[in-house]
Order: structure tokens, then sequence, then C-alpha cells
């Protein structure tokens, strides 16, 4: 035994020199592939999407003019995007395109009639239909609402599609005959859904603005799984039997309008848009209900007078509309939107409540350092409308939207720290590192309307921009900087995929100097 003691011995010396040889060898091809990634600065473009551009100026879809209003992001890395798109003649239905993490075109997204390539046209209503929004469920269908019009109304309307885009049967609808799509009317006239939410046991909510005789009012209805409604959903009256409007301005017959809605974890429904105050000035509006649609009292709001679970929130001196409403970890309610110190003037603005009652939170105190839980601040010149808002794990904000400079409007955007000041990491292309940034897209105007953070942490902001014939679907994908690059990845083409005849291959090549 001794005599063979040295030869073991020998064999694991050089065992342990090929092992670290090889460790070595890994470590350097991993180093040099790392260093060929482009350093991305928080706010810059993404180099690893749409061949380098990190944006896709037009997204043709219809045969005119199109626009996109929602963005939904798959747990694939896939980038999900629904709106309205011109048919051709004077009218314009549902539209989606569906992105593969690196920006190209989704070539198994193929639509109702399997025929589509990444995307297609949705016919939904007569004439004039709108898709506002999105939402994903967890077996990978997707949901997509907005109003279509019925020859007479316009009227809640509603489709799911299976992951491939095609019709899911199974969604009849209250009639049971939708067969994947149905119209839904709610008032007496006209209906606009502009939000969706999905409710951990998979029923939907939708809401928007539906008209009431005189004027527009807040209305939410909850459908289940199959697409009928849920009449456990009764509302304020009890007798919603899954649907109903709810007024919120109490000065005479005056407009409620709503943009967006939210769920808490304790199954609350929050619900926010702009409303008319007394001098027909316009101001933010929210209203919080219990899961079974009636009003929390307890939701009083920061006036003297108790709200009894919806209220009208002062902002700016002439007119404010909220446009985004997000709900944190910690469970203060975020409101977001564009509000008017001056007439000529229009700002991006954001308040924070505290969950309990709905006071405002005098820790939110803005970039000026002033605020007391509500603030403003402009990004371009006159003309700032704050569109869509996200929110970050690290509780950072994200805000989107148009701004105009120099008579152009570009897709601008900022971020927040949590107490509302600029995050001045958020440099940009431009390199101001002031947490706030004007982006060039298309060569029109550029417009973004909804905004969503990857888990990486980059953020994907998508609209519609113009160029020398029509408006199009447009796409960006900015980097979240350094907390993006928590999730280190070997996925260096950045399809969501790690593939030893892809990523390995272009390692390989960054090793060998190629």
């Amino acid at each position: 035994m001794t005599a063979i003691t040295p030869l073991l011995s020998g064999r694991q010396t050089r065992r342990g020199g090929l092992a670290a040889i090889f460790a070595l060898l890994f470590a350097t091809i991993l180093s040099q592939a790392v260093a060929a990634i482009p350093l991305q600065t928080p706010g810059n473009f993404d180099p690893l999407f749409a061949g380098g551009l990190g944006k896709i100026a037009n997204l043709p879809i219809g045969a005119g003019n199109d626009q996109a209003n929602a963005v939904a992001l798959q747990p694939d890395g896939k980038i999900v995007m629904a709106g309205a798109c011109s048919t051709g003649g004077p009218g314009k239905d549902f539209c989606l395109a569906r992105l593969n993490a690196n920006g190209s075109l989704d070539a198994s997204f193929t639509g109702p009639g399997a025929l589509a390539s990444g995307k297609f046209m949705l016919p939904m209503g007569q004439a004039d239909n709108t898709a506002y929004a999105l939402a994903l469920q967890p077996d990978g269908k997707i949901i997509v609402a907005g109003a279509c019009h019925s020859g007479v109304n316009y009227d809640f309307c509603i489709a799911r599609l299976n992951p491939n885009g095609s019709l899911d049967s199974s969604f009849g609808g209250p009639g049971g005959a939708g067969n994947g799509l149905f119209l839904l009317p709610m008032g007496s006239s006209h209906d606009f859904a502009t939000a969706v939410s999905l409710q951990p046991d998979g029923k939907i909510l939708l809401a928007g603005s539906c008209y009431n005789v005189s004027d527009y009012d807040f209305c939410v209805a909850r459908l289940n799984v199959d697409g009928t409604l849920d009449a456990t959903f009764v509302g304020p009256a009890g007798n919603g039997n899954g649907k109903f409007l709810l007024p919120i301005s109490t000065v005479g017959t005056k407009d409620d309008f709503l943009a967006a809605m939210a769920l808490q974890g304790d199954g609350k429904i929050v619900l926010a848009g702009n409303c008319v105050a007394s001098g027909n000035i316009k101001q933010f509006c929210v209203a919080r209900l219990n899961p079974d649609g009636s009003l929390d009292t307890n939701f009083d709001g920061p006036g003297a007078t108790p709200g009894d679970g919806k209220f009208l929130l002062t902002m700016g001196a002439i007119n404010n509309v909220a446009t985004a409403l997000l709900v944190q970890p910690d469970g203060n309610i975020v409101l977001t939107g564009s509000c008017s110190a001056t007439a000529s003037t229009v700002d991006f603005c954001a308040a924070r409540l505290l969950p309990g009652n709905g006071a405002l939170d005098l820790s939110f105190i803005g970039p000026a350092g002033s605020g007391d839980g509500r603030f403003s601040f402009p990004i371009g010149v006159v003309l700032n409308l704050l569109r869509s808002a996200a929110i970050q794990s690290d509780g950072k904000l994200i805000l989107a939207g148009e701004c105009a400079l120099t008579g152009f409007n570009y897709f601008c955007t900022a971020r927040l720290n949590g107490d509302g000041s600029f995050d001045s990491t958020f440099d940009g292309p431009s390199g101001n590192a002031n947490g706030k940034m004007l982006l060039s897209v298309g060569t029109g105007n550029n417009r973004a309307n909804a905004v969503a953070i990857q888990p990486d942490g980059k953020i994907v902001v998508v609209g519609y921009c113009g160029d020398s014939v029509n408006d199009d679907f447009c796409v960006a994908r900015l980097s979240g900087g350094p907390f993006g690059n928590k999730s280190c990845t070997m996925d260096i083409d950045g399809d969501g995929k790690l593939q030893a005849l892809t990523d390995g291959l272009m390692i390989t090549r960054v090793m060998l100097g190629m």
C-alpha cells in the first residue's frame, strides 16, 4: 500500500491541476463574455433588445393609424401589447402583438385564424373598438378589455385568448355564447372599460366609466372564470348582481372618469380617476371597495369630512387627471397623473395615501422636498402628460408618458426614490443624472401609454410613434441599472433561454477573440 500511495497522490495532483486549469479557463471565458456586454447605464436603451437599438420605432399592424395602449410581460420574457388599429376605413379594432425577449416578433402568436405571425387584428363590436387594458392569467391565457361599438352605444367588451392567440371558447360570457369574446352593457348609454385585474381565485374585474342618464360614473363588473357575472359582487346598494355604477362627485351632475384599478392583498379593490369638483375643476378621485363591492367606509381620505369609502383629492389649481394607480407592498396607495397649476402648463404629479384611512403620507415629499404627500414636476416644456406607472421590487417608482420639447413630443420617463425624490442614477442617453429624461423613439411624435418592469429590472415602455405616413405601435426597453443587474445570467443573446448553440457559441467566440 505504501508503494501505491504516491501514485494516487500524483494522480490527484494532476487532477487538481486540470481542475484548476479548467476553472481558470471558465473564469476567463466568463469575464471576457461579461466584458463584451455593453455597459448599461440606468435609463439607457437596452443594447440586447431590437438588434442593439433598444427600441422599435414602427410596428405596423392595421391599415392605417395604430396605437398601443397596454403592455403585459410573460414569465418567459415575452412582451404582449394591445391597442386599437385601423381597419382601413373609418373604424378600428382591437389589435395585439407579442415580441420575444430580444424584440423580434413571436411567430408562435398566430391569432384566432392561426395565420398571423406575432401580430394581428381582433374584430370585436361594430365599426369602432379600442382595447385599453391587458392581463395575463397564470396559465398563460391573455385577457384584453376595452370599449366596443354596439350600433348605438359603446359597451364594455372583453376577450380571452389562448397562449397562441386563438380565442378561448370556454369564455362564454353572461349569455354563454361568447366563444371567447363578448360585449357587456353597463349604464344607460356609453360604457368604456379602461382597467382589468385578476383576482387570485381567477375571477376577473373590469372597471371604467359608464353613462348614467345625465353624467358619467365609475362602474365595475366582476366575472367568474367562464365569463358569467359573479352574483356575489353586489356593490354599495347590495343589488349589483355582478356589475354596478358608482358615482363619486357630489357636485350636481358632474362626470366621474375612471382610469385605473388595483387590488390590495386583503382583496379590497382600489379605483382611481378624475372627478369634477366645485368650480368645474377636475381633481383626483379615489374609492375603495370591500371584496363584495360595498364601499370600505374606513377609507375616509385626507379631508376634514369623512369620505366613507370615496373622496376627491385636491392636487393642482386647475385640472388634474389621475391616470395610474399602484399599491405598494407596505399597503401605501400611489396615485399618479397630470396636473395643471396654470392654464398653460401640465406637469407630472403624484400622491401617496396611507393604507388605513387614505390620509396623505407626509413622508412622500417629492423632488423639491416640500411635498405634503403630493407634488408636481415637469420633464419637458409646458406639456407633460403622465400615462402610466410601475413600481420596482426595491420600492422605486417608474413614471412614463408624453412630454413636449421644441414642438416635438417624446416618450418621457422618471424614476423616483421611496420619498418621491429623483433617483439621480437614472441617467438615460443624455447622461444628465437627474432622474428624468426624454426619449426619441420614432421619427414623428411619440406617445408612451404603458410601462412595465421585467424581473431583471429592465423597463419596457410602449405606445405609438408617428412617421411620414401613420402612427404605429412602438416600444423601448431601458436598462434598470444596478437593480437589474442583480440577476446574473449566461443568457447572452437576451432571448430568455440558456442554450449551448447560441449563448455557448457566443461565449466561445468571445473567448477566441472573434
